[in-house]
């Protein structure tokens, strides 16, 4: 029995998005898990019979300013450094040996050491186009730009397999750089912007407090935030609230 329609598509989307670019995968699920945990969070403040109004009052905006800043500094510090080291792979700034064999395997006769693989993938190709653009239409390369369809088609298996080889690199580097991204976004990251936010919030709340009391001591002509003893004669007329402005 086949599946239905659309999980077939469903695959063949996963499969043509992330088939070749597992980092990128990582950073998208990342994310997503991040957002239902803090959806999660959220409700959770949002259902709990324990917590009054005004607790929840103050959580919420609490709770949705960290949902907030884990799911935009897991996605934007994963993504970033993700691209990051795609960019070092196709720049030809990091390339293991295996990979830089493949390259020499394409026109050995330019190359008499492993590092001389920018004898075939110049600098200069490299400054107008990524490694694997370059790999997958070797037209591109300076070295093959006036050669014969005949020439071409005979060098066309070892591209490819350099191109394969250089596919994978880049989809280890960008896997590892993900999982490296997400634990300093989760650890270091997150938790600082969150504790600034925090802060703010909990100032925001506590003057928006302040003026609520304010303004219920003016409408109730409330001079004390409570009624002192006869023995506190000298601070009867003391507010803590006097400064606050209602408006």
């Amino acid at each position: 029995m086949n599946p239905p329609k659309f999980i077939q598509n469903f695959i063949q989307y996963m499969y043509d998005h992330y088939s070749k670019d597992g980092g990128k995968l990582l950073v998208h699920m990342g994310a997503l898990a991040t957002l239902f945990g803090a959806i999660a969070q959220v409700m959770a403040v949002v259902t709990d019979k324990k917590l009054d109004k005004d607790q929840k009052k103050f959580l919420l905006p609490q709770e949705g300013a960290d949902a907030f800043v884990n799911v935009l500094m897991t996605y934007s510090v994963c993504d970033i450094i993700k691209k990051r080291g795609d960019k070092l792979v196709e720049n030809g700034k990091f390339l293991t040996d295996d990979l830089a064999k493949a390259i020499i395997n394409i026109k050995p006769e330019l190359a008499s050491c492993i590092k001389d693989w920018k004898n075939i993938i110049t600098p200069a190709d490299l400054k107008n186009h990524k490694l694997t653009e370059l790999l997958k239409n070797p037209r591109l390369l300076n070295i093959f730009k006036n050669c014969s369809d005949d020439a071409i088609n005979k060098i066309m298996p070892a591209v490819d397999k350099a191109l394969d080889i250089a596919e994978t690199h880049k989809n280890n580097v960008g896997i590892v750089t993900t999982i490296a991204a997400s634990v300093l976004a989760s650890n270091v990251i997150t938790p600082y912007f969150r504790n600034i936010i925090a802060s703010k919030l909990q100032k925001h709340s506590i003057k928006k407090e302040a003026v609520e009391i304010r303004k219920r001591q003016i409408t109730e002509n409330i001079t004390t935030k409570k009624p002192l003893p006869p023995s506190f004669k000298a601070f009867r007329n003391y507010n803590p609230y006097h400064n606050i402005s209602p408006v």
